[in-house]
């Protein structure tokens, strides 16, 4: 991997001034430049359309590979991890001679303990979604824009800006701690010697974890980003929690911050602790959904912006012009869920021209939905269904909306920021201004009703800053763990029947003189 030298550009505020670590990092992005970054469209080059089908077909797979619209969400994205990466450097300047004490602070981490630090806790954000929304590939994106490696000979010091490590399959932290150092080798082109290093086969977990955070703050990483967190909850005997507590202690110790990204079962890690789930949420968690029905109906929304850009990369002869049918059809296939979106739309697109019929209608769909798409028809139909019970048989599709009301209807600001929000509307009935609070505050708009009508129900009389802080409240309240009801011990009356050998005990308890008598018993001397 290339590893770039630093350039020292101008401070953007005045808090930045004097961290090489923060201003040798590329500009901060506005919305725009973000959307421009992050805006991935192949090629149709004009030649390739007149080729035959079978060759076609591989230029249609930059559909998969090379399509990104960048949306809403990503630029919430993009704005949250370049936050924290330049406030994870505030406390960490290399220029500083105090620097070195904080590389100290890591030779003899207790991992027993956690010391609890104001404000440190604003390091750690989480990314939660249903499997081929998208997280991955966004994060991905977005960290793309910043050099991952950069060098500073004034210093001597090797800064690794980001670094992505997958959670084991099997939960534990050695395997974890591998995952790591094999991240950090690639980075740094280091030929697997932090992997040679550390990871021996005497190598208890402590000492793995020991030299996690060393390495972590030896290199400045920048952000830590632990993909498909929710692998963490296969753990059963206490490991995951062992886990979080120890990215939490990086964040206190050295600053790290930490950006968990999962699917929803996810939740399922943070649920037992509200202290963990804040801990998950506090930068800003982002809930990263699906387009949602709201979004398929509306005119010009995101779902319409998506769509319409992916349906133009056709490589028929004759480009097929887009209806609206068209557009509710594959948002009906898909349920707003991206990677299904676009996967479906690759297939159809060469099953045309395969069949030499370049034409994609409701007959086309589906077919091709039914034939190649039949693993996750299931989930599909699920989702279909609108039944919350039906969606829940499978983990990695949606949100619960429990978890919904408790991790993102309230963040710790979001009430006192509430009174200097200028585009609350203050006409219409309470509820209608409560669903538009919290839409504002991040709730989608298929939620916020549901969320809404249950606030006013048990706080009718209540103001809106009232329901809020009812809302708010929900997320205080630690699940209720209801007794398992012991199931009542069912005496059994044994049934004897004749000469039952149950029954041939003489008084003294023995049975064997009692058996002979009755003939029971046969002696081997008769036959021989």
């Amino acid at each position: 991997m290339e590893h770039i030298k630093a350039v020292y550009l101008p401070a953007e505020l005045s808090d930045y001034e004097g961290h090489p670590l923060i201003n040798a990092l590329p500009p901060i992005n506005s919305p725009e430049q973000t959307a421009k970054l992050l805006r991935r469209k192949p090629e149709i080059r004009a030649e390739e359309v007149a080729l035959p089908a079978h060759i076609r077909r591989h230029a249609m797979l930059r559909i998969m590979d090379g399509f990104l619209y960048p949306t809403k969400a990503h630029l919430q994205l993009e704005q949250t991890i370049s936050s924290m990466i330049r406030q994870g450097y505030l406390s960490r300047n290399i220029a500083n001679k105090g620097y070195q004490e904080t590389l100290n602070r890591t030779r003899n981490m207790p991992l027993q303990t956690i010391a609890r630090n104001a404000g440190n806790e604003a390091l750690v954000s989480s990314v939660i979604g249903c499997s081929g929304a998208g997280k991955t590939t966004a994060v991905e994106a977005i960290l793309a824009g910043y050099p991952q490696t950069i060098i500073h000979p004034e210093y001597q010091h090797v800064q690794l800006v980001w670094l992505k490590v997958e959670s084991p399959h099997d939960a534990s932290v050695k395997s974890l701690c591998i995952n790591f150092f094999r991240a950090l080798d690639v980075a740094l082109d280091n030929d697997g010697e932090y992997e040679k290093q550390y990871v021996r086969s005497r190598s208890n977990v402590d000492m793995l974890l020991g030299d996690f955070a060393r390495v972590a703050a030896l290199h400045s990483i920048g952000l830590l980003v632990i993909d498909e967190i929710q692998h963490l909850d296969r753990s059963k005997s206490g490991v995951s929690e062992k886990i979080l507590r120890f990215f939490v202690q990086l964040t206190n110790t050295i600053k790290l911050p930490i950006l968990f990204v999962g699917t929803p079962k996810a939740y399922e890690l943070f649920s037992p602790s509200m202290r963990s789930a804040r801990r998950a949420s506090q930068f800003g968690s982002i809930n990263w959904s699906r387009f949602n029905t709201a979004s398929r109906a509306g005119k010009n929304s995101e779902w319409d912006r998506f769509f319409d850009q992916l349906w133009s990369l056709q490589w028929f002869k004759s480009p097929q012009p887009m209806t609206g049918n068209i557009r509710s059809l594959f948002w009906d296939y898909s349920q707003g869920i991206a990677h299904v979106a676009v996967t479906l739309f690759y297939l159809c697109q060469t099953r045309a021209v395969t069949i030499g019929r370049e034409i994609i209608d409701k007959k086309l769909v589906d077919i091709v939905f039914n034939e190649e798409l039949h693993m996750i028809k299931p989930m599909i139909r699920a989702l279909q269904s609108g039944r919350e019970e039906e969606i829940q048989k499978y983990a990695d599709l949606e949100i619960p909306r429990s978890n919904l009301i408790q991790n993102s209807i309230v963040k710790s600001s979001s009430v006192e920021k509430l009174e200097s929000q200028p585009t609350i509307s203050r006409e219409g009935s309470k509820f209608d201004q409560l669903v538009n609070m919290l839409e504002q505050m991040g709730v989608g708009s298929d939620i916020a009703p549901t969320v809404a009508e249950q606030a006013v129900e048990e706080l009718p009389n209540g103001t809106l800053f009232d329901l809020v802080a009812h809302i708010r409240h929900l997320e205080e309240k630690e699940p209720l763990i209801r007794e398992k009801k012991k199931s009542k011990v069912v005496k059994l009356t044994p049934k004897y029947v004749e000469n039952d050998l149950r029954l041939m005990v003489n008084s003294k308890g023995g049975s064997y003189k009692t058996m002979k008598t009755e003939g029971v018993i046969l002696h081997l001397t008769d036959y021989l």
